[in-house]
């Protein structure tokens, strides 16, 4: 059976399949603000308040208030998003039919025409974006058909048609004009090649048919452009929407154009060509097929004597012809996405997935018939391994915003109280307003000093709770008593970067705080980032106090400060005094380097009639003269009865990667941690890095007490285990805890620079709790 056959015969039933399990794995709440404000454009289209944002998709949202109504009249739940993402189903499974279109128009070659047609619609990024309720896919869907009539509108050599149409191309132009109603990038894919049509010598077209292609894409555009712009309250008012846009497009989000750097560049071309594909090792397999089948396409091998075995390479004009069109088709969306546009946002990748799939295609298919079957079936069952558990994973599982709207909604008792870092508050502005939540006083967010607020309104009055929506990126949560937070985290259950990356809202943590026994003001370094605020705000208990708030107590507590002198070796020393509502609690002297105390206090102590005690920590100099540099660390009080962790001897400073919130410590060959408080056994989790980025051989990390090893682990992959510590052996080491590791290497050594640090493993945290 030949190859058109089987196409005619398979694709359709696959077109089928595609849509049943994409309708069956609908998603039931939006994913990005986009399609929030698709959602609210379908309940009330204003684009100028961005319901849905500029230039205004006016087909879409004609098409989503065609299908809503019916979706909620059958019972559907979640009609909105629902009776979006159903057009980029339906969209997708017409796209099946329609890539084969475009490639028989222009490609002679059955087998290729297949196979790329496959590799198309099975790959990750086209699978998962096909269940999205965003304008992408149908967009494509439009733009492909409007290809499709151009090319077939070009006289030969160009296509494979003996039928070249001047109708084809007025219909071509028309749904060109249209598209750009659905989605607006379409037009970067289809102007091209109707200027190619038009330009082209000796094709055949009069000047009448080409005028007449020119005034059916106006007239395409102004079907949807003239509702839009008496919508919007004439040209005016559209444009300045359009102009808040741009002003948001360009100062928000990463582009090549506005960061010039060749990391943005690299990263450019990640997430357009290796993210999409889910796997890096699939991605590579991919592009090598895809660059062996440019070079495939444009060279012949052919023996050069009939007689003779030897072969010669010769141009191939009717292949050079075929990428010629594909860079028509492609390149400039290719230059706008890399340069104009921010490519984090994965999905606008989506049409490179086509001329990726025929390159790739053109050299499986020279593998003969058996073997482009292998392989290609190969590629294909690799691709929806991924694609589909994500899918499925994308229908069953809300969006993390949404996830965490619905348990805050579900809550028994809704905190009265709700903060949130700056970048959640403004990306669930829209989410907000959808689903009403979250319900209670919602704080201001400060960028960087959002933690404050909740200070400010702990100090005004006793709040029994309050909910914090978190960026897991930041750290400054840290500042508040650890020992009253509980965190729910909310996930894409799939990986973020392949499927929805540049998704906003993204992922976020559910912070409940109850009552915390301690808060922090300015001035502290408990993280990078905190440290980061204090310097900038010329802060730091050198320069003037360090504020915190401790809630009364009648029982007894237990204090653990620690930091850094932050001084070189011949520095004099620094006097670290503590005082609780100006009276003094605490003082002791430290050289430069690092320091860790422990400090009781007895029943009363932390009494008062005010709901809080103020703590201030100052570093001053013990002979006169300057007060050296200090940064305060790590902080806690907590009643005797609960574990107490300080990072002691043989550690490095915290540090901290600000875009991805990974936290940690290197320690040396050999570090401690100091363990206090607790009335029973304790617990240790350690959690760390494999060793293996740094080393030929996984390294070998041993936890003891007083000399007696309590555990040996091979910590070649990243890692995360607990270590059972008896109180008995942990009184016998005087709370200590040692960490040993076999290997260590010296990061001046590697790199060539001043940095003499010991460096052995990198341990994300160390955490103590009562067993």
């Amino acid at each position: 059976m030949s190859a058109d056959r089987i196409a005619r015969r398979i694709l359709p039933a696959i077109a089928g399949l595609f849509l049943l399990a994409h309708l069956a794995t609908l998603p039931s709440a939006p994913d990005d603000i986009d399609s929030l404000n698709f959602m609210l454009g379908v309940r009330d289209f204003d684009v100028a308040r961005h319901q849905p944002h500029p230039p205004g998709y006016p087909v879409f949202i004609a098409l989503g208030k065609l299908s809503t109504p019916v979706l909620r009249a059958a019972g559907v739940p979640a009609p909105e998003v629902r009776g979006l993402a159903a057009w980029s189903a339906l969209a997708g499974a017409a796209l099946v039919l329609l890539i084969l279109a475009l490639w028989r128009a222009m490609d002679d070659d059955p087998r290729r025409r297949v196979v790329a047609t496959v590799f198309a619609i099975a790959s990750p990024l086209f699978w998962f974006t096909a269940l999205r309720p965003l304008s992408d896919v149908t967009g494509l869907c439009l733009a492909v058909a409007s290809l499709c009539l151009i090319v077939r509108a070009l006289p030969r050599p160009w296509t494979v048609s003996d039928h070249a149409s001047a109708r084809s191309l007025v219909a071509g132009a028309c749904l060109a004009g249209l598209a750009i109603g659905v989605r607006s990038q379409t037009l970067v894919l289809t102007a091209p090649v109707l200027a190619f049509a038009w330009m082209l010598p000796r094709s055949g077209l009069t000047l009448r048919v080409r005028a007449l292609s020119l005034g059916a894409a106006a007239l395409g555009a102004a079907v949807w452009a003239i509702p839009l712009l008496v919508a919007s309250g004439g040209l005016s008012g559209y444009l300045t929407a359009l102009g808040s846009q741009a002003g948001e497009d360009f100062s928000g989000v990463v582009m090549l154009w506005t960061s010039r750097s060749p990391r943005v560049a690299v990263l450019a071309l990640l997430n357009t060509f290796v993210y999409p594909w889910s796997w890096p090792v699939l991605a590579g397999v991919m592009l090598a097929l895809a660059g062996a089948g440019l070079l495939l396409l444009v060279a012949r091998l052919g023996s050069d004597s009939g007689s003779q075995r030897s072969t010669a390479i010769s141009w191939d004009p009717a292949g050079a012809r075929r990428l010629v069109l594909l860079a028509v088709m492609f390149g400039p969306y290719a230059m706008f996405h890399i340069v104009f546009q921010e490519t984090e946002t994965v999905r606008y990748a989506l049409p490179f997935v086509l001329p990726l799939a025929y390159l790739a295609a053109t050299t499986v298919t020279r593998a003969g018939p058996l073997g482009s079957v292998a392989v290609s079936s190969g590629l294909v069952l690799a691709m929806l391994w991924t694609a589909v558990p994500a899918s499925i994973a994308y229908g069953r599982t809300p969006s993390p915003t949404f996830a965490a709207f619905a348990d805050m909604a579900s809550a028994a008792q809704p905190a009265p109280l709700v903060g949130m870092h700056r970048r959640v508050w403004t990306e669930s502005r829209r989410a907000r307003l959808w689903t009403g939540q979250p319900t209670g006083t919602l704080l201001p967010a400060p960028r960087d000093y959002e933690w404050l607020e909740l200070t400010r309104a702990w100090r005004a009055g006793d709040v029994p709770s309050t909910w914090f929506l978190a960026d897991p990126r930041r750290t400054d949560l840290a500042l508040i008593d650890p020992a009253s937070r509980g965190a729910v985290s909310y996930r894409w259950p799939f990986p973020r970067a392949t499927y929805v990356g540049g998704a906003r809202p993204d992922q976020i943590d559910l912070v409940t705080i109850t009552r915390p026994g301690w808060f922090l003001d300015q001035g502290w370094s408990l993280t990078p980032e905190a440290a980061g605020i204090t310097e900038r705000d010329g802060g730091g208990p050198h320069r003037r106090p360090s504020i915190g708030w401790i809630r009364r107590r009648a029982g007894e507590s237990l204090l653990m400060i620690g930091g850094r002198h932050l001084g070189s070796s011949s520095d004099p020393p620094a006097r670290i005094q503590v005082t609780l509502d100006d009276q003094p609690l605490l003082t002791f002297d430290v050289t430069p380097g690092f320091f860790l105390r422990f400090e009781p206090s007895g029943p009363g102590r932390l009494g008062g009639d005010s709901p809080f005690a103020k703590l201030a920590v100052s570093a001053v100099p013990v002979a006169g003269g300057a007060a050296p540099r200090v940064a305060i660390e790590q902080f806690d009080l907590q009643p005797p009865t609960t574990p107490e962790l300080g990072f002691d001897a043989g550690w490095h400073e915290p540090e901290y990667n600000p875009s991805t919130g990974l936290k940690w410590r290197w320690m040396s060959e050999r570090a401690t941690v100091a363990l206090r408080g607790g009335s029973g056994d304790v617990t240790l989790r350690v959690r760390g890095e494999a060793t293996r980025h740094y080393f030929s051989r996984p390294s070998r990390l041993t936890v003891s007490v007083s000399g007696q090893e309590l555990t040996t682990a091979d910590v070649g992959w990243d890692f995360d285990f607990e270590v059972p510590v008896p109180r008995d052996l942990l009184a016998k080491g005087d709370g200590r805890v040692s960490f040993a590791s076999d290997q260590v290497f010296v990061p001046g050594d590697r790199e060539g620079t001043a940095d003499r640090r010991h460096l052995a493993i990198r341990i994300y945290s160390v955490a103590a709790s009562s067993r």
